[in-house]
């Protein structure tokens, strides 16, 4: 397998990850408040960050004071900023609305790359983005867009997507000297340390989490070690790699996982849902000018 290969493997892993974390945390949504939700996850996956860091005792870059100018709100944008604006959004809008919405991401990522990276834009890129961003929609929507509703939660969401996508572009415009596994660790403990002082301000984690089943504490730790740890590490490994905008077209895997997994567990899905799966395909072949190789060989044949 190429290295290249391997790191892409890593990016569709994470998706995977994340998108199995929409369908853990449904079984978790009537039963843990938000913020105590997300408390508890980032919580364990702090201790599991430096736990292992500690354990492997592997020499790392040395930073810089200087460091905290970018991993403080790098931080603040990924991790804290983007769970805070999900769960507010999830108040005043629909998870359809939402999901939908977060599939542009890689649109945004893809932009701020060319204003803060310089990336270039061709058709064949333009194209896969259009036909995934097409699929997407399929996906999550059923084909059913009058179930669209604006909403204030909608605006939030918007915020998501953003600080998310600069999240991505900013860890290889301003963070490419610092080690995935360490840019990881510290911008998840930043993140982990907000969430948890904003939970105890607005709601009542001490009280609410030794109270939980043993049930919901084993899907919080799955969405800690794969959604919070593992997905960060492999996600940042491939953006700082291959780039946030060539990356980015792969996270429109994570509602096609989510469909996935819900098939695993027992909900099928439609026709519309499988073409919406066919184009998400389609699409991250032909930004990644694979699709056009296809077409290319049977055309000589």
């Amino acid at each position: 397998m190429s290295s290249n290969a391997h790191l892409w493997l890593l990016i569709v892993l994470s998706t995977l990850f994340w998108g199995s974390n929409f369908n853990a945390a449904h079984e978790v949504a009537n039963i843990v408040p938000p913020l105590t939700a997300a408390a508890e996850r980032f919580a364990t996956a702090l201790l599991l960050f430096w736990g292992f860091r500690w354990w492997t005792g592997k020499a790392e870059s040395q930073l810089q004071w200087r460091d905290a100018l970018t991993l403080v709100p790098l931080g603040l944008l990924g991790v804290f900023g983007f769970n805070y604006a999900f769960f507010i959004a999830l108040h005043t809008t629909s998870p359809l609305n939402a999901a939908l919405i977060m599939a542009l991401a890689p649109l945004i990522s893809v932009l701020l790359s060319v204003f803060l990276l310089g990336s270039k834009i061709n058709r064949q890129q333009a194209l896969g983005i259009v036909i995934a961003f097409i699929g997407v929609s399929l996906v999550i929507t059923g084909g059913n867009f009058a179930q669209l509703q604006i909403a204030v939660g909608d605006l939030w969401m918007l915020g998501a997507c953003f600080v998310w996508s600069l999240y991505s572009v900013g860890s290889k415009r301003y963070a490419p000297h610092i080690p995935s596994m360490q840019f990881a660790r510290w911008t998840v403990s930043i993140g982990a340390v907000a969430l948890i002082a904003l939970a105890l301000i607005v709601e009542q984690p001490l009280h609410t989490i030794p109270q939980l089943s043993f049930k919901s504490h084993a899907v919080l730790l799955y969405m800690s070690i794969f959604g919070s740890v593992l997905a960060y590490i492999f996600w940042l490994k491939g953006v700082q790699e291959i780039g946030p905008d060539k990356s980015a077209i792969a996270f429109n895997f994570v509602p096609v996982f989510t469909l996935l997994v819900s098939l695993i567990l027992g909900v099928y899905p439609d026709g519309i849902q499988i073409s919406g799966l066919v184009l998400v395909l389609a699409g991250v072949l032909a930004f990644n000018g694979v699709l056009a190789k296809i077409v290319t060989r049977r055309s000589l044949v």
